[in-house]
């Protein structure tokens, strides 16, 4: 992937930047995702760094109008300490975190059945987040980031030899299954975005849910896509949890996170191997493991989606 190239951050803009929110050190943290570089301010806040590009930028600036929202609303995530876009130390705004005594569930390296507390309370945090309402005129304009037609996604695959045009056969007519659900009008509402366990901090001796971080994918869309970028298998734990919080009535619910998960499994299924990114960002993970979930499953629900 060409990207564009983060700002140049020096020792004396590093420094400065430490000094606004009263730390003395800065220590850089690897980079599981691709948006910012991060830093840890005296082990007390995390300074998040864009891309030097409007839309790495604009991401930045949705997490500065999020976190309050969401906070207020009784989601568990970390409070905005600073957001400064005066452009006087570096060539981009940067945003500063409180920091976490924690982890990211991505750097346990457990399957999903072995944290299942930790689901269950995503979709706890998920329900509070997706009844969350907001006459804020700049939150509603959030669009969500938008993603091609997973059939369109399909044929390019197989023109380029990825398969042959007998398993673009077969994806199609999976897909034409589900698009009747996924394509429907269904309640939009305030949504994560960027659901994925480098985005879920836990207490790593247990472990045990602390946060959920990383609003630059905040936006207004189907709750539905809130359940993709993780194991297909950790989203029965998460719904336990959602359906505690605020019961689910949609039928077509777990049709439209099937759907989604096999729009963004094509999509990255193109892209070379990345070894040092995520999980979700990853060409084959996550379309093997959504193959693997509904081959265990014995869930009827799920059973009656698969072609």
């Amino acid at each position: 992937m060409n990207l564009p190239q983060f700002p140049p951050l020096n020792p004396i803009a590093l420094t400065a930047i430490a000094q606004k929110v009263g730390a003395h050190s800065a220590r850089q943290l690897p980079s599981t995702g691709i948006f910012n570089s991060i830093y840890s301010l005296d082990e007390r806040y995390i300074l998040r760094v864009p891309r030097q590009a409007s839309d790495f930028i604009e991401a930045l600036r949705r997490e500065v109008v999020a976190i309050p929202l969401v906070r207020q609303a009784g989601v568990r995530t970390p409070k905005v300490v600073l957001y400064d876009d005066s452009l006087e130390i570096i060539e981009t705004p940067y945003l500063i975190v409180e920091q976490l005594q924690g982890q990211n569930l991505a750097g346990l390296n457990l399957a999903p059945e072995q944290t299942p507390q930790v689901w269950r309370e995503l979709g706890r945090d998920l329900a509070v987040l997706h009844q969350t309402d907001s006459t804020d005129q700049a939150i509603r304009d959030f669009a969500d980031y938008p993603m091609p037609d997973p059939r369109e996604l399909n044929q390019n695959l197989a023109l380029k030899g990825y398969y042959t045009a007998l398993e673009a056969a077969w994806i199609e007519g999976w897909l034409e299954k589900l698009a009747p659900y996924a394509l429907a009008p269904n309640l939009h509402c305030f949504r994560h975005g960027d659901i994925q366990t480098t985005n879920l901090m836990v207490e790593p001796s247990a472990p045990t849910y602390l946060a959920l971080i990383d609003w630059g994918a905040a936006c207004w869309g189907d709750p539905a896509f809130d359940f993709a970028g993780i194991p297909l298998q950790a989203v029965p734990m998460m719904l336990e949890g959602y359906r505690e919080v605020a019961p689910i009535v949609d039928e077509s619910l777990e049709a439209r996170i099937l759907w989604r998960h096999l729009q963004l499994s094509l999509y990255l299924l193109s892209r070379p191997p990345l070894p040092n990114l995520s999980w979700a960002e990853r060409p084959l993970g996550m379309m093997l493991q959504t193959l693997r979930f509904l081959l265990d499953s014995k869930d009827s629900t799920w059973r009656q989606l698969v072609l």
